[in-house]
């Protein structure tokens, strides 16, 4: 075979393994993001929670 051909094919697998491991960084980067945003719904609800719960502690402390 012509060395230039081998030389593409050589550079086009070395590609698609580059863009196989992107994409299973970019998998990884979205799980993260998802649970990250999951647990700041539930940190953030069971805030919300405990003031609704302790209203007028919360808002006899933040007066004095």
């Amino acid at each position: 075979m012509d060395p230039g051909v081998i030389a593409l094919e050589t550079h086009l697998k070395c590609i698609r393994r580059e863009m196989d491991e992107v994409r299973g960084d970019v998998r990884s980067i979205k799980h993260r993001l998802a649970y990250s945003t999951g647990a700041t719904a539930v940190i953030l609800g069971l805030l919300g929670w405990v003031a609704h719960s302790r209203f007028e502690q919360v808002v006899t402390l933040l007066v004095h």
